[in-house]
């Protein structure tokens, strides 16, 4: 199995961090508190940022 990882281009470090983000992601929630949504501004940030990027790079591959 080792070989076959190594080929596709999935080391040992690669692996290691899989595991770590599912371990966040399934350990996280646990010990968060009560959340509340998020404000109206911030819920505009990300689609505004996540434009910006999407033009920069389109523009930038040109």
């Amino acid at each position: 199995m080792g070989k076959r990882l190594s080929e596709s281009g999935v080391g040992i470090g690669g692996m290691v961090a899989i595991a770590m983000v599912a371990a966040v992601l399934l350990v996280g929630p646990l010990v968060m508190g009560p959340l509340t949504p998020p404000s109206p501004p911030l819920l505009l940030f990300f689609p505004v940022v996540l434009l910006f990027v999407f033009l920069y790079l389109h523009f930038a591959s040109k």
